[in-house]
């Protein structure tokens, strides 16, 4: 099974973000780039912070350095990569709540020269460190401020006040060192170069259309999503980027009604938690709702339909496609794109100059200019394929993101993909939550166990037995979960992905 996407010449002609940034600066200079809680920077202003930036760090970064940057969502992270681009450095993306030991193991693999943080970040040994304040350019709301947590105890030692020249680097340069989460194994280096960027972030501005947007910038800057959809292609656009420093469902409502937002992109869980939160807020100033990172349940999307009247259009890319790899048509007005025999929602078809394929093994494949070439340190992929560790089908160009090949759970002989089960599951009207997993099992090999949240605590006592009915009904007998197990929370990871290897280790 094979599928590409259309052509866009433009791909083939990258230019640096500074570059397109810097066209932006000339063109809406005084139009708003970053909106921090109410303090609005424009494009003239981010621009003359990151040259003054420029000149600080000159003499602590020579080009191909690697430097860490440990922040949330705040003005500083877009000012401080575009100095860094400038000085032709790259930026190693990290979260800033991450241990010491975390961090350090990521700073030695990439060799990072510098640390960047804000006051919450730990220190590194060993490695020189500038910090930075999340309240230098507007102040958290106290009752966020209280439920996050925020250290504002560090002085700032960023200077956005002084002379410099921001210039481009070149576009084979590497621009970004992202890691990936780690599932098996220590966590892989991505370089990232200056192409990469460019060719994904032309792709979500030319697909969506993007001009003079609002962004609700609730996915963090540190994760791929987060840097390309809300960073690099608003700056490249003239778009504003309104940012809350981490996301909380109530608040970012609200942001939508009193901001005008009108674009965003969001984990599943997201949605789920501002569904579970609405409160009569007014979306309708919202043209695109959009989500990526991990599959969208869908009986979410249904939910979401009938209180917006809008799908939740989906992505589909890793941290090695930097970012989009998949979407769905835009503007898309047909029926949901399901797959009838899993229930599974389409992550879309190729975008630009993209090519997915489906391998003997059922694993999807793909290829373009967004791609990496490998690893940090490693080998090239074979082709310029990327193996993606998904398994997946192609009807009639959409693609179908299955499951992730190792979670797939063998048991008896049969092949169970947790995503179908979870579909099933959170179909429930009882259910708010659900992930699925394989444990041990002396008699299958593996058994199929299932994780449920419910929706009202009370349901707690009598779901498993009307789950395991539910199941039986709608899954053939080997697919049905052996156990079904209430929790208060399901894990997840710091971008909002349900952590199945978390369930699978826990001790019961």
């Amino acid at each position: 099974m094979y599928s590409r996407g259309p052509e866009l010449p433009e791909l083939l002609s990258p230019i640096p973000v500074n570059s397109l940034f810097a066209d932006r600066v000339r063109e809406f200079g005084d139009r708003t780039a970053v909106d921090y809680f109410g303090r609005k920077l424009s494009y003239r202003e981010v621009y003359s912070m990151a040259s003054s930036l420029v000149g600080q760090l000159e003499e602590k970064v020579n080009p191909g350095d690697v430097v860490a940057l440990a922040t949330q969502n705040v003005p500083q992270f877009p000012i401080v990569q575009l100095a860094l681009w400038s000085l032709r450095a790259s930026v190693l993306p990290i979260n800033p709540a991450y241990r010491s030991q975390e961090m350090s193991y990521l700073i030695r693999d990439s060799r990072a020269k510098l640390l960047i943080a804000s006051c919450e970040a730990p220190t590194v040994e060993g490695v020189e460190t500038l910090r930075t304040n999340p309240e230098t350019f507007g102040d958290i709301p106290k009752e966020l401020e209280e439920k996050w947590g925020v250290n504002t105890s560090c002085e700032e030692q960023l200077d956005f006040k002084s002379s410099g020249r921001l210039s481009s680097p070149q576009i084979g340069d590497l621009a970004l060192l992202l890691y990936t989460s780690g599932t098996t194994g220590k966590p892989k280096g991505v370089p990232i170069t200056q192409k990469n960027v460019f060719a994904s972030s032309t792709i979500y501005r030319r697909w969506f259309d993007f001009r003079d947007d609002v962004v609700l910038g609730i996915a963090p800057f540190y994760h791929i999503t987060g840097q390309i959809f809300h960073l690099t292609t608003p700056l490249i656009s003239g778009s504003t980027i309104l940012t809350t420093y981490r996301f909380d469902p109530s608040y970012s409502l609200s942001v939508v009604e009193e901001g005008k937002t009108t674009v965003t992109m969001a984990v599943a869980t997201a949605y789920r938690a501002m569904l579970s939160s609405y409160d009569g807020q007014d979306l309708s100033s919202m043209r695109l709702w959009s989500s990526g990172g991990m599959p969208m349940p869908l009986a979410w999307e249904r939910e979401w339909k009938g209180l917006t009247g809008s799908w939740i259009y989906m992505a589909w890319g890793l941290t090695e496609t930097t970012s989009p790899a998949t979407l769905w048509p835009y503007p898309f007005t047909g029926e949901l794109p399901v797959d009838s025999e899993t229930g599974v929602v389409s992550s879309g078809v190729p975008v630009y100059n993209t090519e997915v394929m489906i391998n003997q093994e059922g694993e999807v494949l793909v290829r373009g200019e967004q791609v990496v070439r490998g690893y940090w340190r490693s080998g090239e992929f074979q082709g310029g394929w990327l193996p993606t560790g998904d398994l997946g089908k192609i009807l009639d160009g959409w693609v179908f993101i299955l499951d992730r090949k190792k979670d797939v759970i063998n048991t008896s002989g049969f092949k169970v993909m947790p995503r179908e089960v979870e579909e099933v599951l959170l179909s429930h009207p009882g259910v708010l939550e659900a992930a699925v997993v394989g444990e041990p099992d002396p008699y299958r090999g593996e058994a199929v166990i299932a994780y449920v949240k419910p929706k009202d605590e009370s349901l707690s006592s009598v779901l498993p037995e009307e789950l395991t009915t539910y199941c039986r009904n709608r899954l053939a007998p080997y697919k049905v979960p052996r156990q079904i197990r209430i929790v208060k929370e399901i894990p997840k990871t710091p971008s909002g992905k349900i952590m199945r290897r978390a369930l699978r280790d826990r001790e019961v």
